[in-house]
């Protein structure tokens, strides 16, 4: 796909909000612009979620260090990331001794020399990484092992576009689908994974539309908010300011976020 001006919206804000290029005449504005670029960091986002008191996965620890990390304290079923990837980089599945993404077999009492050895391999860490082990949540079709990911774009106070992931077997067999805030699916709005067949409005979309609403009108900027549908309830996931860094985009998938952030522009 050749580049879009989605893309090169994505661009812009990548270089205003994390590069520090044209900051906001205003300084307020330009200090609200930096605290809502910084959402991205699941630290910074974790306190976010509470001060709103959204719900979020249980979080059993967050430590400085790999070797600060207690595998064995940890629940047998739990997830452990870094605070500041994306992507899914260095998001680790435990479900007894299997990590769910690679199905590889992990004795519990290996677990900590496999975290070291993934996250050396894959050079995901920063220097100021922090790592997470957070609750494994179940998606409420008992059939995804993996939840699938719930993605709400919003902009002017309202969700407006919800992208829902299916991230189960490897990773070319990933599928989304992307629907309006009506529950209408688009056709190829996106293509950085397969198109999935569509499915029926999700439990609790209410909830989903509460929750995505409340962080909209907060924010006050065109966001992507992604959150986990459990049996009980929407759990809050993170925010991604960056969207697929705007690539895969189709014309219409262009257009409608395009049209989006000239109907809502950022305040900031």
């Amino acid at each position: 796909m050749p580049n879009t001006e989605f893309k090169r919206r994505m661009d812009d804000r990548l270089n205003r909000w994390y590069k520090g290029m044209n900051p906001h005449e205003d300084p307020k504005q330009q200090q609200r612009r930096q605290y809502v670029a910084g959402l991205v960091n699941k630290t910074s986002m974790f306190k976010y979620a509470h001060r709103l008191k959204l719900p979020l996965p249980e979080r059993f620890a967050e430590v400085d260090s790999l070797d600060a990390l207690d595998c064995q304290a940890l629940p047998e079923r739990v997830v452990v990331k870094p605070n500041n990837a994306a992507n899914n980089d260095g998001v680790l599945l435990f479900d007894g001794t299997r990590e769910v993404f690679t199905n590889d077999t992990v004795a519990l009492r290996d677990r900590a020399e496999y975290i070291r050895n993934r996250y050396h391999d894959s050079g995901i860490l920063k220097p100021n990484s922090r790592i997470i082990a957070e609750e494994f949540i179940q998606d409420f079709d008992p059939q995804y092992t993996i939840p699938r990911d719930f993605k709400v774009y919003v902009a002017g106070g309202r969700p407006w576009v919800i992208q829902v992931v299916n991230r189960q077997g490897p990773k070319a067999q990933w599928s989304h689908r992307y629907y309006s805030q009506d529950w209408i699916a688009y056709d190829h709005f996106q293509r950085e994974n397969a198109l999935a067949p569509e499915i029926e409005c999700p439990l609790h979309f209410n909830s989903l539309m509460e929750l995505s609403t409340r962080i909209a009108q907060d924010i006050g900027c065109f966001m992507r908010v992604d959150f986990y549908i459990t049996t009980e309830r929407v759990v809050f996931g993170e925010f991604t300011s960056y969207p697929n860094a705007g690539l895969q985009f189709t014309e219409i998938g262009n257009n409608v976020l395009c049209d989006l952030m000239d109907r809502y522009p950022d305040p900031f």
